[in-house]
């Protein structure tokens, strides 16, 4: 299903608007149809959950048609977390299946500091409770449609760490299939704290032995492979990715039109504007960097170490410019990189050799001058 996400206005669209891993793959018995997880380890508690914790009033943290996130704070503790209500019955069907798999994911994914941490799971008669930790900075859409946007060091710092997360995620054969500033939060505002990943109530597994093929997402983020119901794989989140970066460099989307027909027209032709004057402000291998990502179709090159990439870098250049590496999940487990093969970009981003991309991108200066590269509902 393909979500709405929040609107600004168009061209105040300004200020917002590999090869799978074997040993990642899970047992069939942890798997049901459709790449849902259907094992979990967490204990469900069948008390009532007010026993345990106080939600506070007026904390409404995000709402979607079938869920909403409160602010709570448990009564043993005294600790602060985001409790996400989700309802069992979604428009008269059962959907406690996709909730378990929601959980599990957050279970695989308890040892990336990227994604949000799942404490505990309550469920009632008609709804599940996810008590998950609380980020206090909110989301990043909130400055992104703010007069005050990140500045460039800021998304460089916030774009590594949210390709860390993700990258973890491709590790284990996750794809998140609704990456966007609504789904991404901060520890904290103010200092800018650290991205948490939320909301993996439409991801899937993605395996080696079968094609998976879904028509969900929100409008302005989907990959095209999405619209025109082609295989799923991990580059369907690097498409996301490379809007993201768009959106959070420029505070504007990049597909978005007056409505969904529109969108999806832009999406599919590949209608998007390198000419903004926010965009000629930026880096040139900024820039690179998201006409790489935003590639119709991702271009499947050997898989490397990027330890060893790294490696051969600095040995090959000790005297040159620095080289960063932004971490590509991607690339990273399949192989594939939304680059295309015969984009004269690779020249320009990659190092002498132009080794195939499959683990990192890589960037030289002036890139560095960004600093240090270290659905609808929030959750």
């Amino acid at each position: 299903m393909i979500h709405d996400c929040p609107r600004v206005d168009s061209r105040h669209r300004s200020r917002f608007q590999h090869h799978h891993n074997p040993a990642a793959e899970p047992s069939p018995a942890a798997r049901s149809v459709g790449g849902l997880l259907s094992d979990i380890q967490s204990t469900i508690m069948q008390q009532p959950f007010t026993d345990s914790y106080s939600i506070i009033p007026g904390k409404e943290l995000g709402r979607g048609k079938f869920a909403v996130v409160r602010k709570c704070v448990e009564k043993s503790s005294g600790h602060e977390y985001a409790a996400k209500f989700m309802r069992k019955r979604r428009k008269g069907k059962d959907c406690r299946t996709e909730i378990i798999h929601e959980i599990a994911v957050l279970e695989m994914a308890t040892a990336s500091t990227r994604v949000i941490n799942l404490h505990q799971v309550y469920e009632m008669a008609s709804e599940m409770v996810l008590v998950l930790e609380y980020a206090a900075g909110g989301e990043i859409f909130n400055q992104c449609v703010s007069d005050e946007a990140f500045s460039e060091e800021d998304v460089k710092r916030l774009m590594r760490q949210i390709l860390e997360g993700v990258s973890f995620l491709h590790q284990n054969n996750v794809v998140h299939l609704d990456l966007k500033p609504q789904n991404i939060l901060l520890t904290s505002s103010s200092p800018l704290g650290d991205i948490k990943i939320v909301d993996f109530g439409l991801s899937r597994m993605v395996s080696s032995q079968q094609e998976l093929r879904e028509i969900m997402g929100t409008p302005e983020y989907v990959a095209p492979e999405i619209l025109s119901y082609e295989p799923i794989s991990t580059a369907t989140d690097m498409w996301s990715m490379g809007v993201l970066a768009y959106v959070m460099l420029t505070g504007l989307s990049p597909f978005l039109g007056e409505d969904k027909q529109e969108t999806f027209l832009n999406i599919s032709q590949l209608n998007v504007s390198y000419q903004e004057e926010e965009l000629q402000q930026l880096d040139p291998a900024a820039l690179s960097f998201i006409q790489m990502l935003l590639c119709k179709r991702p271009h499947t090159s050997e898989p490397q170490s990027s330890t060893t990439a790294a490696g051969d870098e600095e040995q090959e250049e000790p005297e040159g410019p620095v080289v960063e590496e932004l971490i590509v999940m991607a690339a990273y487990t399949l192989g594939k990189c939304r680059q295309s093969s015969s984009s004269s970009l690779e020249t320009e981003v990659l190092d002498g050799k132009k080794k195939p991309i499959s683990k990192c991108f890589k960037f030289e200066e002036p890139f560095s001058k960004l600093q240090e590269i270290p659905g609808e509902f929030i959750y």
